[in-house]
């Protein structure tokens, strides 16, 4: 348990201030002035000069005057003679082509409290506010030269790997070696270890693969926001039924729906449809997750459930966001399926908010206009042309499983 003080803590606001100017432009261009060409004056003058009605304030007195009376010490930061018209660095403690020494007994005085025993070797310090930052020249060098090293050596080991790329035989050998390191960590799970959390260990482990049979669909991860909540309707149709609510047939309803947007330069929408009949939503449901196929064709009649004000945002990378489907080890022995785990890249991201009437009314004209209020939805398998087009887009992720075949001609696309 950590313990805070109660000190206050000064919080400054800072904020950026903006002045308006308007008077106009000055109707002359800007001209360089000779500085003090004609009558040469002393450094001393000179100096005195350059003081500004702000150093001449009271709150700079104590840098032109004495600081301690009692010692006589008198000390004028701005009359330094020399340093401003020649550059003479001599007048401010400064020696030319040497460093001043630093006395022993002024060495503690620049030792931090945190900050061990400072070499008496070491005469170059800096006149830091944080003397801890004044590193060992000897651990400069040393660091210095363990990164040369470091560095030959990782340019010597891209130099061979860049050699071995060329060669077929290191590229056989690196693939295998991926293969051997992926079912050793399938196969050994305390090899697996968490980059950041050590404790953390692994429990079960899948290979990962691309789902090339969904290439040809295109997936977007489908939210809805705020009081647009699936959740809070559900849980307050729940309430309502009671007993009679069943929680299978309205998840598999949810599942099941209907989505079409509406566009438009003012905004976008989107409609929901969905079914009412139990018996219709089971069937639908088994067939869209079933592999055999079914020659026989289903309409189902959905119906308006309401509108949603809608945001789309697209990924510009492919695989920026993924879905990841499980399969589990199936325990009949006559099955070919193995543990493995699909990805399939998500194109982009639908917000759904609770679609509010617009002050405008010619939009919620608009919008009533383009809503329908039922599709009817029929559902078969697909025709042979329309297997080689989707094929054909398979065979862009996997052509060793799907062949790609000639482009459709002009009649077989409107089959």
């Amino acid at each position: 348990m950590s313990s805070r003080s109660n000190k206050p803590v000064r919080q400054d606001y800072i904020a950026k201030i903006r002045y308006a100017n308007s008077l106009p432009p000055p109707p002359l261009n800007p001209k360089f002035i000779e500085y003090n060409t004609t009558t040469p004056i002393s450094s001393k003058t000179e100096g005195e000069q350059l003081l500004s009605s702000l150093f001449r304030k009271e709150n700079f007195h104590n840098l032109l005057e004495r600081i301690d009376d009692q010692s006589g010490l008198e000390l004028n930061l701005i009359n330094n003679v020399g340093f401003l018209d020649h550059g003479d660095q001599s007048s401010i403690g400064q020696l030319k082509n040497k460093p001043v020494a630093l006395h022993q007994k002024d060495r503690a005085l620049l030792r931090h409290v945190g900050i061990g025993q400072i070499k008496r070797t070491d005469q170059d310090v800096s006149f830091l506010r944080r003397t801890e930052y004044i590193a060992d020249q000897s651990l400069l060098k040393s660091a210095a030269a363990s990164t040369h090293t470091e560095e030959n050596k990782v340019n010597e080991k891209l130099k061979n790997n860049e050699e071995h790329s060329l060669d077929a035989d290191h590229q056989l050998e690196a693939v295998e070696e991926s293969f051997s390191t992926a079912d050793d960590s399938l196969n050994n799970l305390s090899n697996l270890k968490h980059p950041r959390k050590r404790h953390v260990k692994a429990v079960d482990a899948w290979p990962l693969l691309p789902d090339t049979s969904m290439m040809d669909n295109v997936f977007m991860n489908l939210r809805f926001l705020g009081s647009a909540s699936i959740k809070r309707e559900l849980d307050v149709l729940k309430r309502q039924e009671g007993a009679k609510y069943k929680d299978m047939y309205q998840r598999q309803r949810q599942e099941s729906a209907i989505f079409k947007p509406i566009n438009s330069q003012d905004g976008e929408w989107i409609s929901m449809f969905e079914l009412n009949d139990e018996e219709q939503v089971s069937k639908l449901h088994q067939s869209l997750h079933s592999d055999a196929a079914d020659e026989s064709t289903t309409d189902y009649a959905f119906k308006y459930a309401k509108n949603y004000d809608m945001h789309y945002q697209g990924y510009t990378n492919p695989h920026q966001e993924l879905a990841v489907r499980f399969i589990p080890v199936s325990d009949e022995p006559a099955a070919k399926k193995r543990k493995v785990a699909h990805y399939l890249p998500v194109s982009g991201k639908i917000e759904l908010r609770k679609h509010r009437a617009s002050t405008n009314s010619e939009i919620n004209k608009f919008i009533k206009e383009r809503t329908y209020d039922g599709i009817s939805f029929k559902l078969r398998e697909p025709t042979t042309t329309e297997l080689k087009g989707m094929d054909r887009v398979r065979s862009e992720f996997d052509p060793m499983e799907y062949e790609g075949g000639d482009e459709l001609d002009d009649e077989d696309k409107y089959i």
